[in-house]
């Protein structure tokens, strides 16, 4: 739940994390998700976010390959936390949490996301974000309210070492990492995109094939200044 400044540059990390791969995972063989599950998401979506769209859309132009499938312009997002899947918590318990969160919510300020350059993880590929201040900050208050409302019990797991990142395209089988690695190296060299957060989005999150697509249940706006 740290709040504290990396103590590495994420980028780099994140580049010296994915080259060292040797080979790549299905992404979709996930546990929790039964065919027709849905879960409940807190996330930064990016649906006005232009230069983000363009800056995917040349990378993926880029990276057609069997083995990936690509993340659309309009499923471009930054997973923060999962609340529950849909049939683990109740309305009232939904209703709560989401109040909860607005409150802590209110005292944090709109921000701006420097987007790429481009690197991945054992089952995507996916652009590195910084500052990762305002997004760890974001997703504590998260937590913190998540326990508060529902009981620290209640706070789903979480894989450790959560770092921010925004996928455009998921790996669908076990693959050599090698091939796919090159690739990404030659378009680490574009210029990253800049998008603004001004709000901080949960959403119903389903699997559409092999694509996540989902309904939002609230959006939740942070100030444009820090309140006094």
């Amino acid at each position: 739940m740290s709040t504290t400044t990396p103590s590495v540059d994420p980028v780099a990390d994140d580049w010296d994390r994915f080259r060292a791969l040797d080979r790549l995972t299905d992404h979709w063989d996930r546990p929790g998700w039964t065919a027709g599950r849905r879960s409940y998401h807190w996330m930064l979506t990016f649906e006005d976010a232009t230069e983000l769209h363009a800056l995917a859309a040349n990378c993926q132009q880029r990276l057609r390959l069997p083995v990936l499938d690509h993340v659309p312009a309009d499923g471009l997002h930054l997973t923060l936390q999962r609340l529950a899947f849909t049939d683990e918590i109740t309305q009232a318990d939904l209703d709560t949490a989401v109040t909860r969160t607005r409150r802590r919510l209110a005292a944090f300020p709109a921000f701006t996301l420097t987007v790429g350059p481009l690197a991945g993880s054992p089952g995507a590929v996916r652009f590195s974000v910084r500052p990762w201040e305002p997004v760890l900050a974001v997703r504590a208050a998260i937590l913190e309210a998540t326990a508060a409302a529902l009981g620290p019990a209640r706070v789903a797991a979480r894989p450790r070492g959560f770092r921010p990142h925004v996928g455009i395209a998921y790996c669908n089988s076990v693959t050599a990492a090698g091939p796919i690695v090159s690739r990404v190296a030659r378009l680490r060299r574009l210029a990253p995109a800049t998008a603004h957060v001004d709000a901080v989005t949960l959403v119903e999150l389903r699997r559409d094939g092999r694509t996540y697509r989902w309904d939002t249940i609230t959006r939740l706006a942070l100030p444009r200044s820090r309140p006094r």
